[in-house]
């Protein structure tokens, strides 16, 4: 095998492993066990081959690029599969003074939805709003969100488990009166 072919090669097999190696963290951070074993099955035994072809014969420049380009290109990959992916839960939490409609726009849309009103650093009465939805949802809820209030303040967190509660799509959403 000529030394370009063999730094595709590992390049190649590098791009797979380490993409396949994100996605096996992602799953593992979930507690996805048996996904995450048959991924690390896989890849460990992709990068064998690829670190066995690098080591093959006398050092070869070339393979030692592919095998560095190989990683780069996986660790970019893999986030690309990730975003695409969008596996897991998170939590949306909104601070905004328009708290009661946001809450009704999120619940008519779907959404589990809790509530905390609290006051601002300046004293304005504002709420924060809390929804839990899978990763997927994400654009969808921040949408409504900047629909309601362009000034509110997002965070969103990922969440390992969830136990219990209101998952959106799972069940007709609740009909509640949300007044101060």
């Amino acid at each position: 095998m000529s030394a370009l072919t063999a730094a595709l090669l590992i390049f190649v097999l590098r791009c797979i492993d380490v993409s396949l190696g994100t996605l096996r963290l992602i799953v593992t951070v979930q507690s996805r066990r048996t996904l995450a074993s048959l991924i690390g099955f896989f890849e460990v035994s992709i990068f064998i081959t690829a670190v066995a072809t690098v080591v093959n014969g006398p050092l070869n420049p070339l393979k030692v690029l592919g095998y560095g380009a190989g990683f780069a290109a996986g660790t970019f990959v893999g986030v690309t599969l990730d975003r695409r992916l969008a596996l897991g839960r998170a939590m949306v939490r909104v601070i905004t003074q328009e708290f009661d409609e946001l809450s009704r726009r999120l619940t008519a849309d779907g959404f589990g939805v809790t509530m905390v009103e609290g006051r601002g650093g300046r004293g304005t009465l504002v709420g924060v709003v809390f929804t839990l939805v899978g990763r997927r949802k994400i654009p969808e809820v921040l949408q409504i969100v900047r629909t309601v209030d362009q000034e509110a303040i997002v965070s969103v967190q990922e969440i390992r488990q969830q136990f219990l509660g209101y998952f959106a799509g799972k069940r007709p959403a609740p009909q509640v009166s949300m007044t101060s």
